[in-house]
């Protein structure tokens, strides 16, 4: 295969790296079948073949648990599995990583009562094999992970704004709550890069509320990622329509919020400060927005203007959790809004750069946009 054409498959691939959902990392193969049932048939519905150590997972988190596998080591998903027979037990690697599964799930049932303390990515590290020797350099665990939101020193600090104070300043700089209140849909056209090699035109569609489909325009055809407000899917050039995870629905729900400035402190529990951080060259504000269950999701904003730098979440699996960031900038006014025009997504192993050239909104927007096909 030429190297054009290895380019444009891989981005047929990753193409699910957008901003809203991260699920279609796993189309190679997997094989879902197209199937219009609801939620509950689904779940009781065998779909995949020859689980072992994962067989009482349901399957809706299976295709989380390999994205989570693929991040810690640094692998596709060929390095366990045959390409178009993912059930073959042919390769070496897949029986040992049904060993490392089970030592894992066993070290933190026996030492730690059950917490999902050890991972893969504890000894692999972005690795397929793990380093033995201690690292020189070395980079600092996420927030969430050093559980910095119960350190009260954070709470005394005087020059810290309130969270409150940090949201209505992201209100007012975004234009104000009537402003985002007033846009119903936006339709949003640019390009795409997938980390290297060539740039593709997407179009990305939102409507209130929560509905987002992003289509990215591959030379075989259009590739896309679609949330309907409750329900996702992913369809490339060729093959079935894929379910996007539960885990990943949540994110999406995120990114398709059009009045998500004015819905923050309706959708969490909780909106505590942290500490300043640097985002870039900007002196930034991260807070921390918490439900009762599940990671916190941090959201950096920058101290001098209100604006939203950052975004770090994180979609959950059997193995472990599987992070999300997206970086915001090149904010411009449309309508009376700020609209960030430069989005840059990473995953482990993934980054989508999306460059937004015209944005138009309050357009009207029929819902069989984002019908399931």
């Amino acid at each position: 295969m030429s190297n054009p054409s290895t380019s444009i498959l891989r981005a047929a691939r990753i193409v699910g790296l957008n901003l809203a959902w991260m699920y279609p990392l796993f189309v190679c193969g997997f094989g879902l079948p197209d199937t219009s049932v609801n939620a509950q048939e689904k779940a009781a519905q065998p779909r995949f073949k020859n689980l072992q150590v994962l067989k009482d997972v349901p399957p809706d988190q299976l295709i989380p648990a390999m994205q989570f596998i693929t991040a810690a080591l640094g692998v596709e998903c060929e390095f366990c599995h045959v390409r178009d027979a993912f059930d073959k037990d042919d390769k070496q690697s897949k029986q040992t990583a049904r060993r490392m599964i089970q030592m894992m799930f066993a070290i933190n049932s026996n030492q730690f009562q059950g917490e999902r303390a050890v991972t893969c990515y504890t000894c692999h590290r972005g690795s397929a094999k793990p380093v033995s020797i201690p690292m020189v350099d070395s980079k600092a665990p996420y927030v969430s992970e050093a559980r910095l939101a119960a350190d009260p020193a954070a709470e005394s600090r005087a020059d810290l704004p309130s969270a409150s104070d940090v949201i209505e300043k992201y209100i007012q700089a975004v234009g104000g709550v009537a402003a985002v209140q007033s846009v119903a849909s936006r339709v949003e056209s640019g390009t795409v890069t997938f980390g290297v090699g060539p740039g593709f035109p997407v179009d990305i569609l939102s409507k209130s509320p929560s509905q987002q489909a992003m289509i990215v325009h591959l030379p075989a055809g259009d590739s896309s990622t679609v949330l309907d407000s409750q329900n996702g899917w992913f369809k490339s050039p060729v093959g079935p329509v894929h379910e996007m995870p539960q885990a990943d629905i949540e994110g999406a729900k995120l990114d398709a919020d059009l009045q998500f400035p004015i819905n923050v402190k309706k959708n969490f529990q909780e909106l505590k400060v942290i500490r300043t951080e640097k985002v870039g060259e900007h002196d930034a504000i991260l807070l921390f927005a918490t439900n009762s269950s599940g990671p916190p999701l941090e959201l950096y904003f920058d101290r001098q203007t209100g604006l939203l730098l950052r975004q770090l979440r994180f979609g959950t699996s059997p193995l472990g959790l599987n992070p999300t960031q997206i970086d915001y900038g090149d904010y411009k006014t449309f309508d009376g809004v700020q609209v960030p025009l430069n989005l840059v997504i990473t995953r482990p192993n993934r980054t989508l750069d999306i460059h937004l050239l015209q944005v138009m909104q309050n357009v009207p927007l029929d819902d069989a946009k984002f019908a399931r096909p």
